[in-house]
């Protein structure tokens, strides 16, 4: 299993209307943690777990992205797959 690049990259904009690039687990988990806003659902949680478990290389890369948009969807943050 690979812990590399996402094979597409996924654009989320942010509160103050910048955008910040995610193409991999280690990206989506820092935005996860350090600036998030504090709407934490289901999704934002099973994100924050998928990434850690690829980082430890027990899931491929894909499934971080899929929980990834999943999270960013939750808290409504718009975002360009």
């Amino acid at each position: 299993m690979s812990a590399g690049p996402w094979n597409e990259c996924v654009v989320v904009r942010s509160a103050d209307g910048g955008l910040a690039f995610v193409s991999t687990a280690e990206d989506a988990l820092s935005l996860l943690q350090e600036a998030w806003p504090q709407r934490r659902g289901p999704a934002y949680y099973a994100a924050v777990a998928a990434c850690k478990e690829v980082l430890s290389g027990h899931l491929p890369a894909y499934v971080a992205r899929i929980t990834f948009l999943d999270a960013s969807r939750e808290a409504g943050i718009a975002v360009a797959p």
